[in-house]
């Protein structure tokens, strides 16, 4: 199963933090060092929060995921269908029912 992670190419680092959170690091993480990254939320819409992660000799580093199971194909990510769906309805209401609009109109003219 491969996992979305919008704009993949800039991050170094991904790793699940957890069920609900995704987070990328701009570097690698190393002993001794402060990196930035960006925690995306996966179950609001992909919504993120920037942040910056300082690491010593006595905190663990992350495990990072291999890129097989990272993608940044929009086809995966989990709210895929609603996007769809409002996709659709946005059609309906500006091009269906305009459409119906002046095809009624024109036919009372005729």
């Amino acid at each position: 199963m491969k996992i979305y992670v919008p704009n993949l190419e800039n991050y170094q680092c991904v790793y699940v933090r957890s069920n609900d959170i995704i987070r990328a690091y701009f570097q690698k993480p190393q002993n001794n060092s402060t990196v930035t990254y960006r925690d995306y939320y996966i179950n609001s819409n992909y919504i993120y929060t920037d942040g910056e992660q300082s690491f010593s000799n006595y905190t663990s580093l992350p495990t990072c995921l291999n890129n097989t199971n990272l993608t940044s194909e929009v086809y995966y990510r989990n709210d895929f269908d609603s996007i769809l769906v409002m996709f659709i309805c946005l059609c309906l209401i500006f091009f269906y029912i305009p459409i119906k609009i002046l095809f009624r109109l024109f036919r009372r003219f005729n």
